[in-house]
């Protein structure tokens, strides 16, 4: 493992023992509190350690993180389903449905927007709704911009009545 590479073996602790888990068979990991649970084919390893450390630890070129307690291998992935209010579920070989969160939206769409199901095309409607409101803000900011301080008059309250000031 050379600089900027990421492992092909998991070696983590597991009480008393190390536990060896090759990358290849890693499907999901899920936060288990102090824990994870690391789902692979043939069996669920659950181990003492951060869903941060193990992101740290997996090639985001792999995995994604799809939440903050979950982390998904983008080969499993059988269909990224489009949910309302911008999140989605995240559909494993295996049936497993893993929700998604809004807060990992742009990722998960950079990372999955190749994945079959339904959402290709929700994807693609999400990001031209958000570039066009994206502009029409920048538009309506450019529109509305104040006149110059010099051309400007405004009245302030006292306690005796209003006071008109200029701006020079």
């Amino acid at each position: 493992m050379g600089a900027g590479t990421f492992p092909d073996r998991l070696v983590l602790r597991d009480g008393q023992r190390m536990l060896t888990i090759s990358v290849d068979e890693v499907v999901w990991v899920e936060a288990a509190g102090n824990y994870v649970q690391i789902y692979t084919p043939r069996k669920t390893h659950l181990v003492r350690h951060t869903v941060k450390a193990m992101e740290d630890k997996l090639d985001p070129e792999r995995f994604v993180r799809v939440r903050p307690s979950a982390i998904v291998a983008v080969a499993v992935v059988k269909a990224l389903n489009a949910r309302a209010g911008g999140d989605y579920t995240v559909v494993l070989e295996d049936g497993t449905e893993i929700r998604s969160s809004r807060g990992f939206r742009d990722r998960v769409e950079d990372v999955l927007a190749d994945a079959p199901g339904t959402a290709r095309h929700a994807l693609t409607n999400r990001r031209r709704r958000r570039a066009r409101a994206a502009a029409r803000k920048a538009s309506s900011q450019a529109a509305i911009a104040p006149p110059p301080p010099s051309l400007t008059t405004s009245t302030m309250p006292t306690a005796h009545g209003h006071v008109a000031l200029a701006a020079s």
